[in-house]
């Protein structure tokens, strides 16, 4: 079996698939690189190639100039139905999030991680830290000496859930949605984020969910109320989490959406894993009944 491409690589692949959209010849998209980047000719050759490495600044640069996020040029994209990889296999990634700039958390990732770094000499691509509950992914020129790993694999595909005794939950949060469900994930769970509840009602059709966990306000038109209303005629048995800080402010509100069979409240904030191990608890015991039928 092939080894998963390296970080480098996925990144010559990502730019040539967006140059290859003006239809150039390979001189013409290596003569683009020169000019954007401040190149040799022989130095954009080998970019384009992958025997030169990428720097952040320069995919940075490259995304700014194509009007595209840096992340696209950064994550694999493999096709669906590609055979997996060994890094690829859901049992070596492990959730992520993905930051470029010292800002909050750009992308929800999975990744795998490579050796740990001994210091700063030799700064990868990417690397990996653990920080609370999540592992976060930063620029290599941002270690500074503790406790980093290199990133080997990076995407923004999670792995098909190894088998139907593991719970997929939906997580509809327009702020943390990706730090969630990346928590959820590491206590057991498979977990996918939504930052709008039409994404997730859209999905409704395609995931056969076990849970929803909802955050109960929300930076858009619409009610989670109405949320949950769809979400009960598409899934009348399937146990929903609904999440606030904010339950005084909403206290009439709260108490007609805990009447309806099958909904739950959790308050914020709580700690990442105990608020993880209040979920689980509730859809295991959700789900336990259903199982006995």
């Amino acid at each position: 079996m092939s080894d998963a491409k390296c970080a480098n690589q996925i990144i010559c692949d990502n730019i040539r698939a967006q140059l290859e959209h003006f239809r150039w010849p390979e001189a013409q998209q290596a003569g683009l690189i020169e000019q954007i980047l401040g190149l040799s000719t022989s130095q954009a050759y080998r970019k384009l190639n992958g025997s030169s490495p990428w720097q952040l600044a320069q995919v940075e640069k490259l995304a700014q100039y194509l009007n595209i996020p840096t992340s696209t040029l950064l994550v694999n994209r493999a096709e669906p139905d590609a055979p997996a990889t060994p890094a690829a296999n859901e049992q070596e990634l492990i959730p992520a999030i993905l930051h470029l700039n010292n800002q909050s958390g750009e992308a929800h990732c999975w990744i795998q991680l490579g050796e740990e770094l001994a210091d700063d000499s030799c700064a990868p691509l990417l690397l990996a830290k653990r920080l609370h509950d999540c592992w976060h992914v930063f620029p290599g020129t941002q270690f500074d000496g503790e406790g980093g790993h290199e990133v080997t694999y990076l995407t923004i595909r999670p792995p098909k859930r190894a088998n139907s005794k593991r719970l997929l939950v939906a997580v509809l949060d327009d702020k943390d949605a990706d730090l969630l469900s990346a928590i959820l994930v590491q206590q057991g769970l498979f977990a996918l984020p939504y930052y709008q509840s039409q994404a997730l009602l859209q999905a409704l059709p395609q995931e056969d969910f076990d849970a929803f966990v909802l955050d109960w306000v929300l930076d858009e038109p619409g009610s989670c109320m109405q949320v949950i209303e769809t979400i009960l005629r598409h899934s009348p048995n399937v146990p929903i989490i609904v999440l606030t800080g904010y339950a005084l402010e909403h206290e009439n509100e709260l108490s007609q959406a805990l009447q309806t069979h099958g909904v739950y409240y959790i308050g914020k904030p709580a700690p990442g894993s105990i608020l993880a191990l209040q979920i689980k608890n509730m859809v295991t015991n959700a789900l336990e009944p259903a199982g006995l039928n």
